[in-house]
């Protein structure tokens, strides 16, 4: 599995060329942090636009479900969804 490294934004800066080659070769993460609050994350591009696929599947989804029950508020919809992903993954553990 792959891990995260969470580091300094200082350290970013100073290291950001090695940061750079240890995402494009080695497909590593890093979250920034400033002050200790995580900031951003620095991920390879290729993943970006894989999640930004996926992301818009996702809205694409569940704004289909919206438009079947229209009398149903977005946030109930969205709840429910969320309780049927997570029933779902409590099943396959």
């Amino acid at each position: 599995m792959l891990k995260t490294k969470t580091i300094p934004a200082v350290e970013a800066r100073v290291h950001f060329g090695s940061i750079i080659k240890q995402v494009m070769k080695e497909g590593k993460h890093f979250i920034v942090e400033k002050a200790g609050i995580p900031v951003l994350a620095i991920i390879s591009a290729v993943e970006y636009e894989r999640f930004m696929e996926e992301r818009e599947e996702r809205f694409e989804i569940l704004d289909r479900i919206k438009a079947k029950v229209p009398n149903v508020s977005k946030e109930k919809v969205e709840k429910d969804i969320s309780k049927a992903i997570q029933a779902v993954r409590k099943k396959n553990d």
